[in-house]
């Protein structure tokens, strides 16, 4: 009997609007509007619906690609855990314009990006003995130039002897 009344139930609910599901979704997470529009489509909604929704989310001020993008690059830079590179395709991935990613970009990122490397370094090869290929392979891995993979090696190396 229970099962029944639930089973009315569930089919007499509606299906929220594109924009109420929008509206949750940048509630629950700050999302760019490239991954928003996915995640709606993903779930069916209109492409017409979906559009409307975003740009009434725009009007509003709700949603705001190039501030959600600084923030993102902002809080992944002051992280300090991963290259340029991996900022960059991360924002990529995420719906961003490559061209004003790369505006973001201190003039210090060279320096920066050593220190990143470093850091990676000091815990990748915490308690063990340095391996140069080994640092090399795994700071290239992980999007670091060859420039910056030399110096942070010479600093690791020369800081731990």
């Amino acid at each position: 009997m229970l099962a029944a009344r639930v089973g009315v139930i569930a089919m007499t609910r509606k299906k929220k609007s594109a924009l109420m599901k929008a509206t949750e979704l940048l509630a629950n997470q700050e999302q760019g509007s490239e991954v928003l529009r996915k995640k709606l489509l993903a779930r069916k909604y209109d492409a017409q619906e979906v559009n409307e929704a975003i740009e009434k989310l725009k009007k509003y001020n709700y949603l705001d690609d190039a501030e959600i993008c600084r923030r993102q690059f902002e809080n992944f830079y002051s992280e300090s855990k991963l290259s340029l590179r991996q900022i960059l395709v991360k924002l990529i991935q995420r719906g961003f314009d490559k061209n004003f990613i790369e505006q973001l970009i201190p003039d210090d990122f060279e320096e920066h990006e050593r220190l990143v490397a470093e850091k990676l370094l000091a815990k990748k090869f915490a308690g063990k003995n340095f391996d140069k290929a080994k640092a090399w392979q795994f700071l290239a891995a992980r999007g670091f130039d060859g420039e910056i993979i030399s110096s942070a090696a010479e600093g690791f190396n020369s800081s731990n002897f």
